[in-house]
């Protein structure tokens, strides 16, 4: 059975085996997560959360298991704390990912092994192990069903979510393997998360994140405590295969014969990282117009028309009139225009560009009716041959046409893979400028307890780090 094999890679797996390189990587993200989470739980929808998970409460449990909220002086139960930092870890749209499994990943992996390796004060090392663990099962899970699963109208972080949070929670709480494939029988019946509030412009999709790490939890707490889940949840006739990838799916083989031969090698390629704040489908739009604004400079007022040529999925981030944060986040034409007129923006850019009425039907600011402008007259086009070489590529052509005031003529850029991936890497102080960019009032000292996570417990870790 397929869960009986990844309950033994689970189980099995040690500290040990892991390389220096994927070692590196892991707290590398641990690192970008962090920051990325920190600078999210000041936005609304954790706030929101935060406020939720406090009212159920009543702020009157007595709990022996605390975990921190990240971003807040505040513990609350494993459940509740994995549940909010799994929100802000994902609200910012700057959370790291997997080009091929096509889910964020860390967003659902350290809220869930944070939590409970706080609670239960293990160590560096454990929580390496967990971390480890729940980068494998995701991105070998996130490549069996993707892109089929995705095109179905299915959030993968949501869904296959659900499973990696479960096999994090399963290997920090040293379930055995019968206990791990309830487990993650438990998380199938669980897993949920729809496109439709990607698009739709709601907060539901940090709730996906959220929600996977706190049903993975769950899961692995009532598996510890007998309660079964199915076995064939994954590849049952009624399964998650057949019902949420393709009814002829072909499922008589499932094995984890390729993941067990490079065991522990969560590599540089394998996990992206995101700079800025917007889908990542639209990424390669806006590193191409930011190469083309090297060019133009300043006199984006002399473009009369922009075209994009990119692929299907990304075409479809079509959104020329968003309303609210979470809509424009998901639309290539504003974060095109964006770049074009304000060149790379951070979050607190993308705050005051709507504080100056991006989103409002009026504006003063003459920036912010460029970009208004530009967004509103852009041309996107899905390119056959660019559409092909998706989802091994994520190709944008950007073109723009000059009046004849100003050089009168067409600059034209492509970007066959945007900044973060294996082939373009972020360098690490890449990623510490984005985190400083992002908390510009923390103590960036805090962070070298993160170098040598494997001699210190996680609950000095979160302490250290919370200061």
């Amino acid at each position: 059975m397929f869960l009986q094999n990844i309950s033994k890679f689970i189980s099995n797996y040690r500290y040990e085996k892991a390389t220096v390189e994927s070692l590196t990587t892991v707290k590398a993200a641990f690192l970008d997560f962090f920051g990325v989470t920190y600078r999210g739980s000041k936005e609304k929808a954790a706030e929101m959360a935060f406020n939720t998970v406090s009212e159920i409460l009543s702020g009157n449990v007595n709990l022996n298991l605390k975990a921190s909220v990240i971003g807040r002086n505040y513990k609350t139960s494993i459940l509740d704390a994995a549940f909010v930092n799994g929100v802000s870890a994902h609200v910012l749209e700057l959370d790291d990912g997997h080009r091929g499994a096509q889910l964020h990943l860390g967003s659902v992996i350290f809220p869930t092994a944070l939590a409970i390796c706080e609670a239960y004060d293990l160590s560096g090392r454990e929580f390496l192990e967990g971390v480890i663990v729940g980068y494998e099962v995701g991105i070998l899970l996130g490549k069996i069903v993707n892109p089929k699963h995705r095109n179905k109208g299915f959030h993968t972080t949501g869904t296959i979510g659900t499973f990696v949070a479960g096999a994090v929670a399963s290997k920090l709480l040293k379930l055995d393997d019968e206990q791990i494939v309830n487990a993650l029988g438990l998380c199938g019946t669980q897993a949920a998360g729809l496109l439709e509030s990607d698009h739709g412009g709601s907060m539901g999709k940090s709730l996906h994140a959220g929600k996977a790490v706190y049903n993975g939890i769950l899961s692995a707490f009532l598996a510890r405590n007998g309660f079964t889940g199915s076995e064939t949840i994954f590849e049952g006739k009624e399964g998650f295969l057949k019902t949420m990838v393709d009814d002829d799916f072909v499922t008589e083989n499932f094995s984890l014969n390729e993941i067990l031969k490079d065991t522990g090698r969560v590599r540089i390629r394998d996990i992206y990282f995101k700079k800025y704040p917007f889908c990542r489908h639209i990424h390669s739009s806006i590193d191409t117009a930011l190469k083309l604004k090297a060019s133009i400079g300043d006199e984006y007022d002399h473009i009369e028309n922009i075209a994009v040529k990119t692929y299907s999925v990304a075409a479809q981030h079509n959104n020329y009139a968003p309303k609210n944060k979470e809509e424009l986040k998901q639309s290539l034409p504003y974060a095109v225009a964006i770049s074009l007129v304000v060149g790379e923006v951070t979050v607190d850019d993308i705050d005051q560009l709507i504080e100056y009425g991006l989103l409002d039907n009026y504006s003063t600011v003459d920036k912010v009716n460029s970009i208004k402008n530009l967004a509103k007259g852009m041309i996107i086009l899905i390119d056959e041959k660019l559409d092909g070489l998706y989802p091994d590529k994520r190709p944008s052509n950007v073109i723009i046409k000059l009046d004849k005031s100003f050089r009168n003529g067409v600059f034209q850029n492509i970007t066959m893979l945007p900044k973060g991936d294996f082939e373009n890497p972020y360098k690490l102080t890449e990623l510490i400028d984005k985190f400083k960019s992002n908390n510009p009032h923390y103590n960036i000292k805090n962070l070298t307890v993160i170098d040598s996570l494997e001699d210190y417990s996680m609950r000095y870790v979160v302490e250290k780090l919370n200061e």
